[in-house]
């Protein structure tokens, strides 16, 4: 099976997008964000695996995973806790456009204007106005749909919907493969 996942175009793709997430997208977003790292949403364990879901959906879409790697980067940097907290993704945009600024030479105006309606719209949107939120929002609600019942209408992907729809283990097994020294849980 790792020969097979090897030769997929794909999976190199999406190992090459998380290493540059890894590498230069989440040093820059720890240094703002206000979440304890030990916190269910931390950016080491939730938030990489969102990021890591809304690159395998950009790339079944076809689409430029970049911004939905900011997207996903930025959507909980400014929560204080794991409660509900519905203006947390409001709360990142100051500083979501100021790393944004540092990649001005990958980002355009419209993908941050994007990246920015998605991030403050992840918790309560419902019509994903473009690729960005509907990756950002199937990522971050895929994990929900493997604790508390999955729900066709609060997704936007087909991939989403047929992740979303599996067992989690099928899912976690992939992620693996693409990265194993990394730590995957359902629970992210």
């Amino acid at each position: 099976m790792k020969n097979d996942i090897e030769k997929n175009p794909d999976i190199n793709i999406m190992r090459e997008m998380f290493n540059f997430y890894s590498k230069q997208v989440l040093p820059r977003v720890k240094l703002y964000s206000t979440q304890n790292p030990n916190s269910f949403h931390a950016l080491d364990k939730h938030t990489s695996a969102v990021v890591f879901r809304g690159i395998d959906y950009a790339i079944s879409l076809d689409k430029n995973p970049v911004p939905v790697i900011f997207a996903g980067a930025f959507h909980d940097m400014a929560r204080k806790n794991d409660f509900f907290d519905e203006n947390h993704g409001a709360n990142a945009v100051p500083n979501a456009q100021k790393i944004m600024q540092e990649f001005r030479n990958i980002l355009t105006d419209d993908m941050q204007t994007s990246i920015i309606y998605a991030i403050i719209n992840h918790t309560t949107g419902k019509y994903a106005p473009d690729y960005i939120s509907s990756c950002l929002w199937d990522a971050d609600r895929t994990r929900m749909s493997w604790v508390y019942g999955y729900n066709p209408t609060y997704f936007n992907t087909e991939r989403a919907k047929h992740v979303a729809s599996h067992p989690a283990d099928e899912y976690i097994k992939f992620q693996k493969q693409c990265f194993p020294g990394l730590f995957w849980s359902y629970e992210y």
